[in-house]
C-alpha cells in the first residue's frame, strides 16, 4: 500500500501557465486527509520552490536543488545539506569554462554569475527574476571566499538545437552528479546527490519502505527518483528517454494526470471525485 507521494514541479505539478491547477490542490488535500505524506522534489532553489510547496501544503520536508537541500519549510530547519565544497566547485568551474559554458552557482539562495550577458540573462529570466549577484570572476570569488554551493547550473548555447558535448559530461562525472536540463544546459550536484537520494533519505526518516513510495516527474533529473520509487510515474509530456525509466506513464501535466494516478493506484476502491 502506498504511503508517500513525491512530485516534481516544472512540467509535472504546474500547468502550461506555471500554476498549480485547483484540481491538483484538491487531490493532494484528499490524500493528506487519508494520512498520505506528500512533498516536492525539485531542481529549483529554495526561494522559487517554497511558494509552490506552501501552495500545495506539503506535509513533509521539501527536497530542493535536486536533493542537495532538504528543509522543513514551516520551521526553516535545514535537515540535510549536501553541498559542493569550494575545492571541488573550483574543479567544476574550470571544466565548464574549458567548454565555454556560462556558469551559475548558488550561495544563500542567491545566484552568483561572472557577468550579465545573453546566456546568464536568459537563465535569470527563465527563473522569473531570481535574485542574483555579479561577482566578476567565479573561480576567484570561490577561491577567496571558500564558499560551497548546492548546485551548479551550466548554461550552454541558447540555440534550441544545442547539445551537450559528451566529453564534458565525462570530465564532470568523476566528482559530480550531472543531469541534462534541456538543450545544451546542465544541472550539476555533488557526486551521489540527486532527487533519488533525497527521496530515499525522507522515506527512511519516515520509516516508509521504498515500495510504498510513488514518485512523479518528467525530466532527466527525475530519473533517479523514478528508479528508486516503488512506483515511478512519468508524465505524458516527458521525453521518451525519461519514460523508459518509469513503471507507468500518465497523461500530460495539462490534463490532470495526478487525479488519474491517485484514483488508479492510491485509492482504487474509493475514487476521489472532484
Amino acid at each position: 500500500m502506498y504511503h508517500m507521494l513525491v512530485t516534481d514541479v516544472d512540467g509535472t505539478l504546474l500547468d502550461r501557465e506555471g500554476k498549480v491547477p485547483e484540481e491538483t490542490k484538491l487531490v493532494l488535500r484528499a490524500l493528506r486527509e487519508r494520512g498520505f505524506i506528500t512533498t516536492i522534489a525539485t531542481g529549483r532553489m529554495l526561494a522559487t520552490a517554497e511558494p509552490v510547496a506552501r501552495e500545495i501544503m506539503i506535509n513533509a520536508p521539501l527536497i530542493c536543488y535536486n536533493g542537495a537541500l532538504i528543509i522543513d519549510i514551516y520551521t526553516g530547519h535545514k535537515i540535510l545539506e549536501r553541498y559542493i565544497p569550494a575545492e571541488v566547485l573550483i574543479k567544476g568551474i574550470k571544466i565548464l569554462e574549458k567548454y565555454r559554458y556560462e556558469i551559475g552557482i548558488y550561495h544563500n539562495d542567491i545566484l552568483l554569475i561572472d557577468e550579465l550577458n545573453d546566456r546568464t540573462g536568459w537563465y535569470i529570466e527563465a527563473n522569473r527574476g531570481i535574485e542574483y549577484k555579479v561577482v566578476g570572476n567565479l573561480e576567484g570569488y570561490v577561491s577567496t571566499t571558500s564558499i560551497s554551493t548546492p548546485k551548479i547550473f551550466g548554461i550552454g548555447e541558447l540555440d534550441e538545437h544545442a547539445t551537450v558535448p559528451e566529453d564534458l559530461v565525462d570530465d564532470l562525472s568523476e566528482d559530480f552528479e550531472v543531469t541534462y536540463a534541456g538543450g545544451g544546459h546542465l544541472e550539476i550536484n555533488l557526486k551521489g546527490v540527486n532527487k533519488g537520494s533525497g527521496v530515499k533519505f525522507l522515506s527512511e526518516a519516515f520509516k516508509i519502505d521504498r515500495n510504498d513510495v510513488i514518485c512523479i516527474g518528467d525530466g532527466h533529473n527525475d530519473v533517479s527518483m523514478l528508479k528508486y520509487a516503488g512506483l515511478g510515474i512519468a508524465m505524458g509530456n516527458a521525453d521518451e528517454r525519461i519514460k523508459a525509466h518509469a513503471d507507468y506513464i500518465t497523461v500530460p501535466n495539462t490534463e490532470n494526470g495526478l487525479l488519474k494516478i491517485v484514483n488508479e493506484f492510491v485509492v482504487p476502491n474509493e475514487k476521489i471525485i472532484l
